[in-house]
């Protein structure tokens, strides 16, 4: 995991599909390292949900998160953007 001023990286695809569950913005992900980067707007609220996810003690819908994560892993597996899907 790592912060910017502006944005939020991370290499964790659960992690990501996650934030994108709990409606975060994926500006980009980063296909350039050996590992995925998934890049988010940064803000105080990713910080407390990205905490709350790594501690054990996020909740979210299940069947939504399936479903992010799914297709998050179809798009890596593409190697394109969100967006592109």
């Amino acid at each position: 995991m790592n912060q910017e001023n502006t944005h939020y990286k991370t290499s964790d695809t659960s992690l990501a599909s996650f934030l994108i569950t709990e409606h975060f913005f994926l500006v980009s992900i980063d296909y350039t390292q050996p590992r995925f980067g998934f890049i988010f707007p940064m803000s105080e609220r990713i910080l407390e949900y990205a905490t709350n996810y790594i501690s054990g003690n996020a909740l979210c819908d299940p069947s939504a998160f399936s479903r992010v994560n799914k297709k998050l892993m179809r798009v890596i597996r593409k190697q394109v953007q969100w967006e592109q899907d």
